[in-house]
């Protein structure tokens, strides 16, 4: 590539900067901005130094650092400069070449600058509004999901401090029903106490249940709250600690409905959405996850390229006699997009159903001369599934 370019070394709070006419004609030594408006504003400063004609205007390269090259971008996008963001295992690549190799935040610069000028580089686009707004709440999700599975082992722990066995009452502890007593009754004496009508119209105001069925609910909980021995006293501070931390796996759950309401409605707003929802296994949840991981599809020229951006591409080494087919796949893709297809395969795995494109491979690839194991045929799954959606979404076909 030829032309100006400033390579921007990004740290977490501050960065260095360097201008280039060619790979041997540094404009200026490397220099460290901060990462607020007053160091931004020398990138504009040091786009002087090349010349004020548009043509001379350098383009900008740095790494993908996750967030903390996004206050960086969104100043450039504002600004309106061309730019290009590199993977940082690429970068690591182009630096270890050289026989020494050293790191520090100035030789970054050059190196980076070496990419600009001895490598094809794809400019980087403006993504699309939806789509970014997409990934960020399934990733909003996950972690939602991460901190109600913590929570929920916390409480599930304290519970059988204060309501030994409780499960055995209800199988679900999270219905609204069972959360309905717990907070109405945090302790064993209190429910106890209560007449089966009284504890009944608890039940029947958080659910669709019959009244036959709440009151016989209703009977069952007081025999039990009379027959359990609760680990602690009605004022102990444990029944304090569940209370709380019922309200926290409240809060998570409401929390994850509503962005999984939200993703779905965006998600709708996409043609992709609909097409990737005709797979059998994949419902609505799965379909709107697994667009937001894969973005808009139109940017790989080829579901190879969407393998490799999944990590499901197999490793390819060959030396002397190892033949270096077989091996493990890269992992050097997005791990979530991974999860999701393993997800989707086992759902499509589990279908009562006739015909199943997806089953039917598994079972060729298990069955087959060589025959791989369930979870290296599970691999190969989620490939052929990724490819059926890379084809589906680019022709706009639905699944058959």
């Amino acid at each position: 590539m030829r032309g100006n370019c400033i390579a921007i070394d990004v740290s977490k709070d501050k960065s260095h900067i360097q201008g280039f006419r060619s790979l041997n004609e540094p404009i200026f030594k490397a220099m460290e901005i901060g990462h607020d408006r007053e160091g931004f504003e020398k990138i504009l400063e040091q786009t002087e130094m090349f010349g004020g004609k548009e043509e001379e205007k350098p383009k900008i390269i740095f790494e993908a650092t996750g967030i903390y090259h996004r206050g960086l971008q969104s100043y450039l996008e504002q600004n309106g400069f061309e730019y290009y963001i590199v993977n940082p295992l690429q970068s690591a690549k182009c630096r270890k070449q050289d026989l020494r190799t050293k790191k520090t935040d100035k030789r970054d610069c050059v190196n980076l600058a070496k990419m600009f000028y001895t490598m094809e580089l794809r400019k980087t686009t403006h993504e699309d509004e939806n789509y970014y707004t997409l990934r960020q709440l399934s990733r909003h999700y996950e972690d939602i999901l991460n901190h109600l599975r913590k929570t929920k082992v916390s409480f599930n722990a304290t519970l059988d401090i204060v309501y030994p066995k409780y499960q055995d009452v209800f199988g679900n502890l999270y219905t609204n029903s069972s959360i309905a007593i717990l907070r109405k009754y945090p302790h064993p004496d209190e429910l106890g106490r209560k007449h089966p009508e009284t504890v009944a119209k608890q039940v029947m105001r958080c659910g669709d249940h019959t009244e036959a069925w709440c009151i016989a609910k209703a009977e069952r909980l007081i025999a039990y709250a009379k027959t359990t021995v609760s680990g602690c006293k009605a004022t102990d501070i444990n029944v304090r600690i569940m209370v709380d931390e019922l309200e926290q796996v409240e809060r998570y759950l409401g929390l994850a409905e509503k962005t999984l309401r939200e993703m779905i409605q965006i998600a709708e707003t996409i043609p992709n959405y609909k097409v990737i929802r005709t797979i059998p296994g994949i419902g609505e949840n799965l379909a709107a996850r697994l667009l937001a991981e894969i973005g808009d599809i139109s940017r790989f020229l080829g579901s190879k390229q969407l393998d490799a951006y999944a990590g499901i591409d197999p490793i390819i080494y060959q030396s002397g006699q190892m033949d270096g087919l077989h091996l493990k796949i890269s992992k050097k893709g997005n791990k979530r997009l991974r999860c999701l297809l393993y997800l989707a395969v086992f759902m499509n795995l589990h279908i009562k159903k006739e015909t199943n494109t997806i089953r039917e491979f598994f079972n060729k690839k298990t069955r087959q001369a060589s025959p791989l194991c369930a979870k290296a045929a599970s691999v190969a799954c989620a490939n052929k599934l990724l490819r059926i959606i890379y084809g589906m979404c680019k022709t706009g076909t639905v699944f058959k």
